[in-house]
């Protein structure tokens, strides 16, 4: 006889209220699909993340908590589950790093405003370090929560201000 393939969910939807996101979780547990209750939880931090009055180490700490506590498969997952918790992780990237380049491209838009006006070019470097470390942190390493290709869009906009 055969293991039964387990229920993977679709990816989770964004943006619901955290009232629906509740009803999920609930719903997951009572019908024992550990795979819902994950999905539903990504969908709940992120759409927390995105909450527009959050500063952006706010917003790192859920990216944070919904890749390191709710995109881990179990140990030795067959493929399926393995790539369902690969597609969550990814889903958490793709939300971080679309927020992250709309705080860079926002900042960036300023600061060459800011030069157009007459602003010392220096100033904003100095401006522009401070926000791209916040945003980035140190050096070229690159963060769990941003893809590759966000990584790199990141870089282009920090590399032309220092």
């Amino acid at each position: 006889m055969q293991p039964q393939q387990p229920i993977l969910p679709q990816m989770p939807q964004v943006g619901l209220p955290e009232s629906e996101y509740a009803i999920l979780i609930r719903d997951a547990d009572a019908s024992g699909n550990p795979f819902a209750h994950e999905a539903a939880k990504v969908g709940q931090y992120i759409t927390l993340a995105l909450d527009s009055h959050l500063d952006w180490d706010a917003k790192v700490r859920y990216f944070q908590h919904a890749l390191n506590r709710h995109c881990k498969p179990p140990p030795v997952p067959d493929e399926p589950v393995w790539y369902f918790y690969t597609s969550l992780a990814n889903l958490v990237r793709k939300y971080a790093g679309q927020e992250a380049l709309r705080l860079a491209s926002a900042e960036d838009d300023l600061y060459a405003t800011r030069l157009e006006m007459g602003s010392n070019r220096e100033m904003i470097e100095a401006e522009a370090e401070t926000f791209f470390s916040n945003l980035m942190g140190a050096g070229d390493k690159r963060p769990n929560w941003f893809s590759e290709e966000d990584w790199a869009q990141l870089k282009l906009l920090r590399d032309q201000w220092f």
